[in-house]
C-alpha cells in the first residue's frame, strides 16, 4: 500500500472569467469545486492508476467534511487528523490566458494534533504495511519548516521510502533527513545552492551537487523540455513528445503519482521516469487537475524516451 501525506489540504475554487476587472463586480457561472492540495492530487491520480492508497494528513469544519466527502466518491478511503480550525481555500481565477490566484496560509495546527499525525503514521505503516510514503505541498505555518524532516525520520526508521515534493525552507531542512526522492524544479535548485541555471550542463552540475545528501532520486522537470534526474550515481535525460496542453496545474503532481507507482513495484530508474513523465504529460492534456486519460498512456508512454548522460 502507498500512503500520501497532505499537510495543507483545501478546497479548490476556480471561477472561468471572459474578463475579469478590477474594482467591479465579476458575475461566474461557469466555475467548479474540488478537493484540492497537492498531495491529494497525487492520490487521485494514484488511485486513476490502480494503486492502493491510504492518504492521511490535517482535515478541519465544513470544507474538511467536503473532502472527505469528494475522496469517499472516488473510492478512496481518507485516513486524517480532525483538527480544531477549518481546512483552507484556495481561489484561481482563469481570464484570457491569464490566471490570478488567492490562496489562504491555512489552519493553525496545536501540538497534540501534530503529535497524533507522527504516531497515525506510525500505525498505518505497521498495520497497513506502507510500503512507500509521498507528501507533496505547503506546511502549515504552525508546524514550523521541520515538519517534513520529523516525518522522513520517522520512516526512515522504518524502512519506508519516503517521496517529497515542497520548496523553500522545508525542502532545504528535510535534505538533511535524506529522503528517497524529491522533485525540486529549476528555481528551487537555484534557492538551496545560490547558483544560477542556464543550461542543462548547469543542472547536471548542481545535481552532483546534491549528491552529498544521500537521496536516491533527485528528479528536475524541464517543461515542455522533459526533466533530468540523478538517480543513484547515473544522470538520465527524460525526452518528451508535443502535446496540446489544456491544463498544466497539477502535471507535477501526477508525475510524482507515477514515480510513486513504480518505486512501490521495484521498477528500474527509468521506467520510473517514464511512467512519471507519462502521467505529467496526461494531466496537462486535462481540463481537470489530478485527472488523467488511461486511454491515451500507451501513446505518450511510447513516446517518452529516456537515456543516460555521459558527463
Amino acid at each position: 500500500m502507498i500512503g500520501t501525506i497532505t499537510l495543507n489540504p483545501s478546497i479548490d475554487i476556480c471561477y472561468y472569467i471572459d474578463e475579469f476587472h478590477n474594482n467591479e463586480v465579476n458575475r461566474c457561472s461557469n466555475y467548479y469545486k474540488t478537493a484540492g492540495g497537492k498531495g491529494l492530487n497525487v492520490s487521485k491520480v494514484l488511485k486513476q492508476l490502480g494503486c492502493e492508497i491510504m492518504p492521511t494528513g490535517f482535515l478541519g469544519g465544513e470544507n474538511g467534511q467536503l473532502i472527505k466527502k469528494e475522496l469517499n466518491h472516488m473510492n478512496i478511503t481518507p485516513n486524517f487528523v480532525e483538527i480544531n480550525e477549518d481546512t483552507r481555500n484556495c481561489i484561481a481565477i482563469l481570464s484570457k490566458g491569464s490566471q490570478t490566484e488567492i490562496l489562504e496560509t491555512g489552519p493553525t495546527i496545536s501540538e497534540r494534533e501534530s503529535e497524533s499525525l507522527l504516531q497515525l503514521i506510525l500505525n498505518l505503516i505497521m498495520k497497513r504495511d506502507l510500503k512507500v510514503i509521498s507528501a507533496s505541498g505547503s506546511i502549515p505555518h504552525s508546524l514550523g519548516s521541520n515538519y517534513y524532516y520529523k516525518l522522513i525520520k520517522l520512516v526512515n526508521e522504518k524502512k519506508v521510502k519516503f517521496v517529497l515534493d515542497t520548496s523553500g525552507a522545508s525542502l532545504r531542512e528535510s535534505l538533511l533527513a535524506a529522503p528517497f526522492l524529491i522533485k525540486p524544479n529549476i528555481f528551487e535548485i537555484e534557492d538551496l545552492l545560490n547558483v544560477r541555471i542556464e543550461s542543462e550542463k548547469d543542472v547536471i552540475t548542481s545535481l552532483y551537487k546534491l549528491r552529498d545528501y544521500n537521496i536516491e532520486m533527485i528528479v528536475v522537470s524541464l517543461g515542455q523540455n522533459g526533466s533530468i534526474a540523478l538517480c543513484g550515481d547515473k544522470i538520465y535525460k527524460a525526452s518528451i513528445p508535443n502535446v496540446k496542453v489544456i491544463n498544466p496545474v497539477g502535471s507535477g503532481d501526477a508525475m510524482v503519482a507515477g514515480m510513486v507507482k513504480e518505486i512501490h513495484s521495484n521498477s528500474c530508474y527509468e521506467e520510473i521516469l517514464r511512467v512519471g513523465n507519462t502521467c505529467g504529460i496526461l494531466n496537462a492534456m486535462n481540463k481537470k487537475t489530478g485527472e488523467i486519460d488511461l486511454s491515451y498512456f500507451k501513446e505518450i508512454y511510447d513516446q517518452i524516451h529516456i537515456e543516460k548522460v555521459i558527463v
